[in-house]
């Protein structure tokens, strides 16, 4: 799965693959997701000062886009 930085400093699912900017793959597993909240790891990945990820927020995103792909 590939996020990118969204509008207002959040993180969004590019599940199209073609939003611009810097990207940052990151397994679909949830413990994967889990270490990455954990570690404070997308704003270092995604070059973006203040960056904070909401777990909840992430996890519906996470469980919205492996719903609709195999």
């Amino acid at each position: 799965m590939r996020s990118a930085p969204g509008r207002a400093q959040t993180v969004v699912v590019d599940t199209t693959r073609t939003l611009p900017g810097r990207g940052a793959w990151l397994h679909r597993d949830s413990d994967c997701v889990s270490a990455a909240v954990r570690r404070k790891a997308f704003g270092p990945a995604l070059r973006v000062r203040g960056l904070t990820v909401i777990p909840k927020d992430l996890a519906d995103l996470i469980g919205e886009i492996t719903e609709t792909i195999p």
